[in-house]
């Protein structure tokens, strides 16, 4: 039995969605490949433009887990859990990115730039792997 036509379409948008966040999370991290490195270190900017890119690559591939999931099958808990938790994976990028900002990270940031450090980047890392253990169980096939 084929697909609809819609889901194709879905699902090829869901991968242009993983691609275009891979460039910006790329972008963000290296601003200096397209000449964007305005300010020496590490930018409010390039904070924002890499968990944008995070961002479309986790949206790009829950869509694309979503849309290849057999609908036949009742939604299990297992869903729910890894819905949750790409979520919560991706408050935790944004949250630990952006520390300094909301005033609990080590610098204060109206009397001296952004810094993203070893923990931050540590909590960034910790996101991502949430991210990715919530859609290995949202996208995990399980024959009943």
């Amino acid at each position: 039995m084929n697909p609809p036509p819609e889901a194709g379409r879905l699902a090829r948008l869901s991968i242009a969605l993983i691609v275009a966040g891979f460039f910006a999370f790329v972008i963000g991290i290296f601003p200096e490949l397209v000449r964007l490195n305005f300010t020496p270190g590490f930018g409010l900017i390039q904070i924002a433009t890499f968990l944008f890119g995070i961002g479309l690559m986790t949206w790009g591939a829950y869509l694309y887990a979503y849309v290849t999931r057999n609908r036949a099958q009742t939604r299990r808990l297992r869903h729910d859990v890894g819905l949750r938790l790409i979520a919560s994976g991706y408050v935790l990028c944004c949250v630990s990115a952006m520390a300094d900002l909301l005033g609990i990270g080590s610098h204060n940031y109206p009397s001296s730039a952004p810094f993203l450090g070893l923990w931050q980047s540590g909590g960034v890392l910790a996101g991502v792997l949430v991210i990715m253990l919530g859609l290995f169980l949202y996208a995990m096939r399980v024959d009943e």
